[in-house]
């Protein structure tokens, strides 16, 4: 067995070498890949983690535009049939303006709606007609509720 510390044949390991405190370090041999200080990100310290989101060249618009939507044109609907789809309060919703989303709940397990939705519309004066209108309107053998959405509460 050859110690790597110290170079000498003998009856120690690398880790329990006795020379180890008085021998120069070997270059030949490197546990770890030589890295450069340059090469953190962001000031992040030598070995830390570093999000995907936050490291250099990424971009980071795809993210934060999910939690940025414009929740002010939102419009919530409740007592929705079983039945009701996307297509079907996009075309109920349509007359009044331009529509930028539509979102039924969908149970997973069942597959039908649980019985409420929300429209986003592009402007807010829109959005107010429609609830005007459509707030107590008989829609499949039932009365909708439309009123603002709020934002959920974390």
């Amino acid at each position: 067995m050859l110690c790597r510390t110290c170079g000498k044949k003998g009856d120690h390991w690398t880790s329990r070498c006795p020379y180890k405190d008085l021998a120069a370090p070997v270059e030949s041999f490197v546990d770890k890949p030589p890295t450069s200080e340059a090469a953190a990100p962001g000031g992040a310290t030598k070995g830390s983690y570093v999000p995907p989101s936050m490291r250099p060249g990424a971009e980071r618009s795809v993210g934060s535009d999910m939690r940025r939507r414009n929740e002010e044109n939102s419009v919530r609907v409740t007592n929705l049939s079983e039945d009701t789809r996307e297509p079907d309060l996009l075309d109920l919703f349509r007359p009044f303006g331009p529509v930028s989303r539509v979102y039924v709940a969908i149970d997973q397990k069942t597959g039908v709606s649980r019985g409420f939705g929300f429209v986003n519309f592009v402007s807010k004066e829109d959005a107010e007609r429609a609830i005007n209108k459509l707030n107590g309107y008989g829609y499949d053998n039932l009365i909708l509720r439309v009123e603002w959405a709020t934002p959920r509460a974390n």
